[in-house]
């Protein structure tokens, strides 16, 4: 029986990079306004809440190819969710005589949910926008990107 020879995944040849600050707000600024960290355009929405599996200008999957990508964005989005909380609870405590205790109860819970739909597609641009920083983009790895549309060459689960 002949093996099936699997495609490999994209191994990025750029050592880790210091970025400037320039470059560093410049990912950043284009993920949280939901557009692609590497070219600055788009599309990369599918709809609200889900991103599309490429860039519409550059091609670069959303994933860059790697499935441990999704840990990062949960970080993320996590620690906005967190900071999103204590910034209304603060808010709550200097505007008011006695803190409603119930009324927080309740509305916190609710608060996070809502942040967890609504920050996951700023959170994944956000660790992409983090992940380049680090790593920067070559030719050769925008290459490979850009000749396949599936999200990742290498089925972990066969």
């Amino acid at each position: 029986m002949m093996k099936r020879e699997t495609p490999q995944e994209m191994d990025t040849h750029s050592d880790l990079a210091l970025p400037s600050l320039g470059r560093t707000l410049t990912l950043f600024g284009r993920a949280f306004t939901l557009r692609c960290p590497n070219c600055g355009k788009g599309p990369v929405l599918q709809h609200p809440l889900k991103l599309r599996v490429k860039c519409g200008t550059c091609a670069m999957r959303m994933q860059r190819g790697e499935h441990d990508s999704f840990l990062g964005a949960i970080f993320i989005l996590f620690t906005m969710v967190g900071l999103a909380n204590y910034a209304l609870l603060l808010l709550t405590a200097a505007v008011t005589d006695e803190t409603p205790w119930d009324v927080l109860e309740w509305s916190m819970p609710l608060v996070t949910l809502l942040l967890l739909f609504l920050l996951y597609p700023f959170a994944k641009l956000g660790w992409l926008a983090f992940d380049l920083m680090l790593r920067p983009m070559t030719p050769a790895e925008l290459e490979w990107h850009r000749e396949s549309d599936i999200e990742f060459e290498v089925d972990l689960d066969a």
